[in-house]
């Protein structure tokens, strides 16, 4: 008999530690995502200016954001700018969208190369009028 209940408490002991474990990891990114923030992609307006050599853009963005990211992939075809946001939940709730400038400088001129928002190669944006693939992508 006592060899029976053995292995069903060692069975029901590794379900309770796997099922503790997702818990935890569960804990943690609520945590992590309430209080440091989500990185959140934006797509910028179009068009971006082209002024002294620079790439200027404006993205709507929320005034409780912690950090702007933006980074830019040259080819010899496209260069891609995607504006990346953190912002944390607790402190960001239905704030208002507010504008905001952003100037990049590229390794090398943009030439003939086609300007890419990032943000729009992301499925949830889609839909967004910022991302219609007819707009022009530079003003000049």
């Amino acid at each position: 008999m006592a060899a029976d209940s053995r292995p069903r408490s060692l069975r029901l002991g590794v379900w309770v530690a796997v099922a503790a474990g997702l818990l935890g990891l569960a804990v943690f990114g609520g945590v992590r995502y309430l209080f440091f923030g989500l990185d959140e992609p934006t797509p910028w307006d179009k068009p971006a200016r082209l002024v002294d050599g620079q790439i200027e853009l404006t993205y709507d963005g929320r005034e409780c954001r912690d950090q702007v990211d933006v980074t830019v992939e040259e080819n010899s075809e496209q260069v891609v700018i995607t504006v990346t946001e953190r912002v944390r939940t607790l402190v960001c709730r239905d704030e208002e969208v507010t504008s905001y400038d952003v100037s990049v400088e590229l390794d090398e001129p943009l030439g003939d190369r086609v300007l890419v928002d990032g943000a729009c190669g992301l499925g949830q944006f889609t839909n967004d009028e910022r991302c219609d693939s007819e707009s022009d992508r530079i003003a000049g």
